[in-house]
């Protein structure tokens, strides 16, 4: 049924290319390839295994019979498993019942199909030590999928359609928790004995091939792919994509594929870019904690409407939550650029809560917020002599008396740096130099050595002058705190009822 000559083309060239662009070129990587027996990934499998004998990669075969056709779905499971043996590649064949799956979980059946399967693919890659999981999707396949996110409506995230090259946490992320049952005997010994590779890749060798190269592969190679009727059923959004509206576009644009993959790369730049810019705003923006993500007011109001969106599903994903619908998100974003007072449901057990200067994004269950003062935004000036909200039921009180009673949580500084008094959260290369200690230190070396828990080291409010650091709050005066002499101002952390 398949044909074992190998040599290389065009498309074998292609595939060794992207596979050196990721330093998977070698004999040294192992890349588990997922083959369903379609053309696609025969197509694929062929073009690796070409590689393989010229010194590539060693591959590992991975099927998974969904259950959904009987014997004509376990029929494609053992050509598979022969077209493996056949080209001297280990396979991984198993079966899931997908339909009890889907009843299950109700979820819809290729939704379910879909997690089964990437279940197996992360499965194999774990109990392999595997480097890389190899899918079949084409640029075609890429059209099709850009196309499905614009009907349901979507920005840069879903545009980008599917990407070359995605990291182990994202694809497969929460993935292993599917009962499957290995059909062949020698890999139910094999299994359970390797690491998990975290730093496993997802890759996609053909996302830039269209389908009409992968069947003239076929045919040039004597290759026999299975037939999935269910690839044309009109029960199917994507079916109904690919058999009716492709086609009509086609009519006004016959290289509608490629320009669809175009406006995929495209998206997927603007993304890349949001992402960055986001990441440049995430320290003075958010306070992370366990169960619980803070985000300082101050800096909310100085991002771009778009980027608030981001931080957004950034805050949902960091708490384990579903992905966040348009509608959810934009109703806590309209509730915290209008400072809602009242506690706001979001939606996956989230819920949205104020403060005096942040807004609280907690997951059902979370820990009790720690009994330590935590800074939500950047840089906050302070009011000496006054009053100042810090949020989360703290705030920073400037006197010209001392307090009743003296704590760690009160200094005295300099009556002459009034005007320039602030609070900040840590920066790289802090350093401090303790009144009536020698030398300066790093400030990370001095949170190690107070034993302040790792989480609460980012947002720990540290008082300034200027630039100058005057006082890690409630654990160290600075040398430059000055006080000893002259006229001084107390300043203290306090809870908004004190």
């Amino acid at each position: 049924m398949f044909n074992t000559f190998f040599m290389h083309d065009a498309l074998t060239n292609r595939v060794g290319e992207f596979l050196a662009a990721q330093g998977l070129r070698g004999p040294a990587a192992l890349i588990v390839v997922a083959v369903s027996g379609g053309p696609d990934s025969l197509c694929l499998l062929h073009a690796l295994a070409a590689l393989a004998r010229a010194g590539g990669p060693r591959l590992h075969v991975a099927h998974l019979d969904h259950g959904f056709r009987g014997e004509q779905s376990a029929g494609e499971a053992r050509a598979v498993a022969e077209a493996a043996a056949g080209w001297g590649i280990p396979a991984s064949i198993a079966r899931a019942d997908v339909p009890a799956l889907a009843r299950a979980s109700g979820e819809g059946a290729q939704a379910a199909a879909r997690r089964a399967r990437y279940n197996l693919l992360a499965q194999v890659a774990r109990d392999t030590g595997a480097q890389a999981v190899a899918v079949a999707h084409t640029a075609d396949d890429q059209a099709e999928t850009v196309l499905l996110h614009a009907l349901r409506g979507a920005g840069p995230a879903g545009l980008r359609g599917m990407r070359p090259v995605v990291g182990w946490g994202e694809w497969a992320g929460g993935m292993l928790n599917v009962e499957l049952r290995m059909l062949n005997a020698e890999d139910n010994a094999r299994h359970s004995t390797f690491h998990i590779p975290h730093s496993t890749l997802l890759i996609r060798p053909l996302l830039d091939t269209s389908r009409a190269e992968v069947l003239a592969y076929c045919a040039a190679h004597g290759l026999s792919p299975a037939d999935d009727p269910s690839n044309r059923s009109p029960r199917y959004a994507r079916s109904r994509v690919r058999q009716r509206l492709l086609p009509a576009l086609a009519e006004e644009n016959p290289q509608v594929v490629a320009a669809l993959g175009r406006t995929a790369r495209i998206c997927a730049d603007d993304y890349d870019f949001m992402q960055r810019a986001l990441d440049a705003a995430w320290p003075a923006l958010a306070v992370e904690r366990p169960g619980s993500v803070a985000l300082g007011l101050a800096a909310w109001r100085d991002l771009h409407p778009a980027l608030r969106r981001y931080a957004l599903r950034r805050a949902a994903a960091r708490l384990g939550a579903p992905e966040l619908s348009f509608p959810q998100v934009e109703a806590a974003r309209a509730a915290i650029d209008a400072g809602s007072p009242r506690r706001v449901e979001i939606a996956g057990g989230l819920s949205l809560e104020f403060g005096y200067n942040s807004a609280l994004i907690r997951a059902a269950g979370a820990p009790p917020e720690p009994d330590t003062p935590q800074l939500a935004g950047g840089r906050l000036a302070l009011v000496a002599p006054g009053r100042t909200p810090l949020g989360g039921g703290w705030a920073c009180v400037a006197a010209e008396e001392p307090p009743a009673q003296p704590s760690p949580w009160w200094v005295a500084v300099s009556a002459e740096l009034a005007g320039e008094l602030a609070l900040r959260r840590r920066r790289p290369g802090d350093r401090i130099r303790p009144a009536g200690g020698r030398g300066g230190r790093r400030l990370q070396d001095f949170f190690v050595d107070r034993k302040v828990p790792r989480r609460l080291r980012d947002a720990w409010p540290i008082l300034v002058a200027g630039e100058a650091i005057l006082w890690v709050a409630g654990l160290r005066a600075d040398a430059r705190a000055g006080g000893r002499g002259g006229a001084v101002i107390w300043v203290g952390i306090v809870r908004e009822t004190e």
